[in-house]
């Protein structure tokens, strides 16, 4: 081995910014790397280094933040060594590495730290704890990106908040910093592109390859200038992403001017040199497993997100979607020895007839004077136990509104559900958890825990404590009641009554306590209308659901006075019209809506009930009625139903010109669909529905 040495001189910078930094120094021999850090200080210095003589040598000097590989992939002073130098000496002293102001400069913001903090949130502004958040830098290539993570990836606390610390080099040589990066095919920036290249003849054949390997001087339909040709942009698949800059220059006078697209950056109507960016361009990825198997993304960023240029210092908000699990502000509960229901199916109580704080009628249906909804199937209470509650059990006592006398449920009509919380005490990924709250069945009754006993019985004690466990989900969650088969049809009242702990983990009999209403009014009691529906066995094959709640059916298709018979054929005269006879009927009353649709063609649709598309109608009711076609409208005059009942009829349609339906000469579909108004299952949207068609041909 041999002393290698290697003088520095970096006189020229001011002592006064050289203080106490350092540089690194590194030898490249033989495979293998050996660094220093040395100060600069007094200005000049010689750093000495034991190597192998016979194997040749880089030596490079830089920003000591670099890591020692990365000293000779950095834009830094560098001298290669010969072995023909030593000429059997034991030791060499190579040129001074004369470091310049500029060269201390850079060197000293090449290779920075950055915190990123923040905190992940949904959008009512509740916490999102337990989530893996994720920071990539961001960078695009005409229509590729490159997307790397910075940094580890972190975990929200019970708050919400993360905190990632990580390392950002810039001054690469910009053929390391490429093959650093890897490339994808981004559609969001195709969709960008593409329309811009097919304005010009010369470029809209040019179509995106999975990876860069697109000879981009082809994008240029001018020919080249006389002269030498520049260095090639691409080496077989391999880019010399150094000449991107001059190339840039060439194809901006071949591309329309797009204002966005340069207020978007993308290359080659912004510039780019990202070898050269110190600072890092910032989007977020968030995952998080709080209910099963499956890891769900609850923030996903896009290119066109980035933050660009973030400070090394960011703090960030991150908004979660709809997957998320959130831990719901705290609800404190009510004082004194009370109960309350607050919510039936996600629904306040005071936005359903006939309870406290709601309108008096319809009495049990959901939005009352408005949709009018009534309830089915399973139906989920919620509600609340005062601070004092005699409830460490409770059962549900039921009677008919107005009238009748309490009585438990029936048997079998409560269901088990299901609470989740998050475990602060516990390491990630373990901190979801939850339990099961079954029925407790004792003396012939049936009751549930409360949240309270539960909690008490189920250390530690700090409950809703952000160091502690946090219910997540169905926090104040009370009873899952199915109404199918155990319900006849109609509006109930239910009240909470509350039962001691017997000192066995069950409740004594002799404690029964009707609970009081917490705050004005009698909350300790909820009223909702039940509708439930039959269905028969269906008929094989067929649309139509073989039910009355609702029913339909075409009667009857006369085009110009001469009826259409399904699977027939009718010839279109000229000015005929067109009548439609069908049913829509519900026996409970309650309709929300139909549609009468033609489908024909490859994927055409008229609505039968829009003068827009068929011009003049008249809806007649033959029996029945009115005729809707919505629950709004068959309540509002001139039209007579009366809140909350529209059981429907048998209508006609009467359109004046038939040829706005049948345009010409096609198979034509007749579609009738009609839903009620139930919310089933808790299910907001509308379950419970019939159909039916009748198909024919119409000869124009």
């Amino acid at each position: 081995m041999s002393v290698l040495i290697v003088p520095i001189d970096a006189s020229q910078v001011a002592q006064s910014e050289r203080g106490q930094q350092k540089v690194k120094v590194a030898v490249q021999s033989g495979g293998k790397v050996l660094a220093q850090e040395v100060s600069l200080q007094d200005g000049r210095t010689e750093v000495r280094f034991d190597v192998d003589e016979k194997q040749p040598a880089t030596v490079a000097i830089g920003p000591v933040s670099a890591d020692d590989e990365d000293i000779f992939k950095l834009q830094t002073l560098s001298a290669p060594v010969s072995p023909n130098l030593w000429r059997d000496q034991d030791q060499l002293t190579i040129s001074p590495f004369l470091v310049t102001p500029i060269w201390w400069r850079n060197w000293l913001r090449w290779c920075r730290e950055f915190v990123i903090e923040g905190r992940v949130v949904c959008a009512d502004g509740s916490p999102v704890p337990g989530a893996q958040v994720r920071a990539f830098d961001v960078d695009y290539f005409w229509w590729w990106s490159s997307i790397a993570q910075v940094g580890p990836a972190v975990v929200t606390d019970a708050s919400g908040h993360f905190s990632m610390r990580f390392r950002w080099c810039c001054g690469w040589l910009p053929i390391w910093w490429w093959r650093m990066r890897s490339w994808r095919l981004e559609h969001a920036l195709v969709e960008k592109i593409q329309p811009v290249l097919k304005l010009n003849p010369a470029l809209k054949a040019i179509e995106p390859s999975p990876v860069p390997s697109l000879d981009m001087v082809a994008l240029n339909p001018q020919p080249l200038p006389p002269g030498p040709r520049p260095d090639p942009v691409f080496t077989g698949k391999q880019i010399n992403p150094s000449v991107i800059p001059a190339l840039r220059d060439r194809l901006i006078r071949a591309l329309p001017q797009v204002p966005e697209l340069e207020r978007l950056r993308i290359w080659p109507w912004f510039p780019w040199t990202p070898w050269l960016d110190c600072a890092p361009d910032i989007i977020f990825r968030v995952t998080q497993n709080c209910s099963g198997p499956v890891t769900k993304t609850i923030v996903n960023e896009s290119v066109f997100q980035t933050r660009w240029d973030i400070p090394t210092n960011l703090n960030v908000t991150l908004i979660a979607n709809q997957e998320a699990c959130c831990l719901p502000p705290h609800n404190p509960d009510p004082e004194g020895d009370c109960a309350l229901f607050t919510k039936v199916c996600d629904i306040p109580v005071i936005d359903i007839g006939g309870n406290s704080g709601a309108p008096a009628g319809p009495v049990g249906y959901a939005d009352p004077g408005g949709r009018d909804r009534p309830f089915s199937q399973g139906v989920g209470l919620y509600g609340q136990f005062g601070s004092a509650a005699q409830a460490d059990f409770y059962e549900i006592e039921c009677k008919p509104a107005g009238g009748g006398v309490w009585a438990p449920v029936p048997d079998g009509a409560l269901q088990p559900f299901y609470r989740g919380y998050f475990n602060a005490t516990l390491p990630f990924p373990n901190q979801w958890s939850g339990d099961w709250f079954n029925v407790i069945s004792v003396g012939g009754k049936n009751f549930y825990e409360s949240r309270q006993h539960y909690e008490a019985t189920h250390p530690p004690a700090n409950w809703g404590s952000p160091f502690g466990r946090s219910w997540y989900t169905d926090r104040d969650y009370l009873a899952t009641l199915q109404t199918n088969g155990f319900f006849a049809d109609g509006a109930y009242e239910f009240q909470l009554v509350g039962y001691r702990d017997s000192g066995a983990n069950a409740p004594d009999l002799s404690t029964r306590t009707v609970l009081p209403g917490c705050g004005d009014g009698p909350n300790n009691r909820v009223v909702i209308r039940i509708d439930n529906r039959f269905v028969a066995a269906p008929t094989p094959g067929s649309v139509h659901i073989n039910t009355t709640e609702p029913d339909c059916g075409i009667n009857a298709i006369r085009i110009g006075g001469t009826a259409v018979a399904p699977c027939g054929a009718q010839k279109l005269e000229h000015g005929t019209p067109l009548e439609i006879d069908f049913f829509v009927t519900d026996p409970d009353g309650h309709l929300d809506h139909y549609e009468l649709k033609v489908k024909y063609d490859l994927g055409y649709i008229k609505d039968l009930l829009s003068s827009t598309d068929v011009g003049t109608f008249t809806l007649t009711p033959l029996s029945g009625g009115p005729v809707g076609p919505d629950y709004g409208q068959a309540v509002t005059l001139p039209q007579t139903a009366t809140r909350p009942t529209w059981n429907g009829g048998t209508l006609r349609l009467h359109i004046d010109d038939a040829a706005r339906v049948f345009p010409k000469t096609c198979c034509y579909v007749v579609e009738l669909i009609v839903w009620k108004r139930n919310i089933v299952d808790c299910n907001g949207n509308l379950s419970y529905f019939n159909q039916m068609h009748q198909s024919f041909t119409v000869l124009v």
